[in-house]
């Protein structure tokens, strides 16, 4: 009996000497930055260095932070962390870098100084219909004297500011507003905006969304022509694009009375009025499906079919339940159509906003061409914008998987993590209408720029595109995906002639010399961009598409 005690005594100690022998061997870095910190001011930067006896990378999950370079070889290594946000929060801000090389991993703290912020007590305030007084509490670090708060409002409008105070005891203060009643209308909305004024500039620190319930707001009784289907359009050529239509916010009279089918055919009209897919329109089905939502407003205390809702202030960004839209395109067509079609939700509402989302994959981890474009009804059915928006988001980002080509100057450079993430769209096909370099001689609209028949265009290589003014570059001034009033540009106009032609005809590749012949037989005399009619903007630049980051797709 002691004898193996003895023995198993013996193995445990030879087996520790083991793990510590392992301990001490060499790892595959040496001398790594532990941790640094960057103020709270975009564009503040810090160096992680180390030593490294292999190949490395490097990553991190905080959006608010860029890393560069991503990877290198053995040896004295350095990496750039860079702020691409202000840490408007009460706490200090830590992110976790990953250094990594075979199966070894450091992780480097990088933290972010608090900087000014305003912390409303709620983001949004629901009032009533009767309106009246109430109040907004929130908590700041910013001296009073340079904190505005201003309503998005119009003087003498529904909305007014009563008055504001602050303790002088804890960094809370409180500001009291004043609504008129809305017995006589629909929901209506407006913006608190915190901001700190100091030598003559402004910087928006927080928004707080009020609404206020309407008088007029229809409710649904009868659900019964819910996911009724209607055929709109079959394709005359190749095998079929599908688009599938949806309302939402409409409710059962706006469907009964034929309001809901002249939205829809509408919509497909306008989707149809920009070349290349309006000489194309014969490769497309368009299918509308009913939606019958519970309220036909949006906001808080409404209900709608795919919970659409509008952020508002200085944001045209829309969000919905993109797994409700999945299933009634499901209604309509089968998986493998599913995969290439493109759903449009079309908002019963007025609002100057629009977003799509794309970046789907299948079962298997592979890209799909599925995309949902949300859209309202802007200003009217009639409206211009409508109509421009509608063929940016729904033709340009959810067909085209088009980029951006309009610029933010406060953006500055292109950041590491938005160059990988456009390089993947770029690799699946995508977003070939902007690129990272200025040499006319090898940037992914080259072709074009000796080319006589585009002389016209004025094609070249501009910096700044996808929201960013320097590091990423677009093919024209101007363009239907830069300011949404004039054509196409041909770069873009070549990415949507290719999608029609791999979906509808499944053509693998199509060449310059294909594209060229046909552009020029539909186009034989483009107009200069400076010819086009342009309309006064109404509301801000939109925001970005919304890459999905591989969500699955149901």
């Amino acid at each position: 009996m002691k004898k193996t005690i003895l023995f198993n005594l013996s193995f445990v100690f030879l087996m520790l000497l083991v793990s510590c022998h392992k301990e001490m061997e060499v790892t595959s870095f040496e001398n790594v930055t532990e941790s640094v910190t960057l103020q709270s001011v975009v564009g503040d930067e810090a160096i992680i260095s180390f030593t490294s006896f292999g190949t490395w990378n490097v990553t991190t999950d905080a959006v608010w932070l860029s890393l560069s370079p991503l990877s290198g070889e053995a040896g004295e290594g350095q990496v750039k962390v860079t702020a691409i946000f202000e840490n408007n929060t009460n706490k200090l801000r830590e992110a976790k870098v990953k250094l990594s090389s075979g199966d070894e991993v450091c992780e480097i703290s990088v933290f972010q100084e608090i900087g000014d912020y305003v912390l409303p007590e709620k983001d949004e305030y629901l009032v009533d219909v009767d309106g009246g007084m109430f109040t907004i509490r929130f908590e700041t670090n910013v001296e009073a004297e340079k904190l505005k708060v201003y309503t998005s409002s119009e003087p003498g409008s529904w909305l007014r500011q009563e008055s504001s105070s602050r303790s002088a005891t804890a960094e809370t203060q409180e500001v009291t507003l004043n609504a008129a009643p809305n017995r006589g209308g629909m929901s209506r909305s407006a913006y608190l905006l915190f901001i700190k004024e100091e030598d003559g500039v402004q910087k928006e620190l927080a928004t707080v969304k009020i609404s206020q319930l309407g008088g007029q707001v229809l409710e649904s009784v009868d659900y019964s022509a819910d996911g009724k289907i209607d055929t709109l359009q079959q394709h005359t050529k190749g095998d079929g694009i599908s688009i599938v239509l949806m309302g939402d916010g409409f409710v059962d009279q706006e469907l009964a009375n034929g309001t809901y089918r002249s939205v829809m055919e509408k919509t497909m009209e306008n989707l149809f009025t920009e070349e290349p897919v309006k000489s194309l329109r014969e490769y497309f089905d368009v299918y509308m499906i009913n939606a019958v939502s519970e309220n036909n407003d949006f906001g808080m205390g409404y209900k709608t079919a795919f919970s659409c809702k509008l952020t508002g202030g200085n944001s045209t960004t829309i969000t919905g339940d993109d797994a409700s839209v999945q299933v009634y395109v499901g209604k309509v067509l089968k998986e493998e159509k599913r995969k290439n079609s493109l759903a449009v939700v079309v908002l019963n509402t007025s609002a100057y906003a629009g977003t799509t989302y794309f970046g789907y994959q299948d079962g298997n981890g592979k890209f799909i061409e599925f995309a949902i474009a949300y859209c309202p009804v802007i200003e009217s059915l009639e409206s211009e914008y409508f109509r421009q928006v509608l063929v940016h988001e729904a033709i340009g980002h959810g067909f085209g998987k088009l980029e951006d080509e309009y610029v933010y100057p406060e953006k500055g450079s292109v950041t590491t993590l938005e160059m990988q993430r456009i390089r993947i769209m770029q690799a699946n096909g995508w977003a070939q209408n902007v690129d990272f370099t200025a040499s006319a001689d090898t940037v992914l609209w080259a072709p074009f720029l000796t080319d006589s028949h585009y002389q016209n265009e004025h094609l070249g290589v501009y910096e700044g595109a996808c929201t960013y003014s320097e590091g990423i570059y677009r093919p024209s001034e101007d363009s239907m995906m830069n300011s949404n009033t004039c054509a196409f540009n041909a770069p873009s106009r070549k990415s949507l002639y290719e999608k029609v032609m791999k979906i509808g005809t499944a053509v693998e590749e199509v060449t310059y010399e294909d594209f060229v012949a046909f552009d020029i037989a539909h186009l034989p005399e483009m107009i200069p961009m400076a010819n086009y009619t342009r309309v006064t903007s109404v509301g801000y630049p939109f925001a970005r598409p919304v890459w999905v980051s591989g969500q699955r797709f149901r």
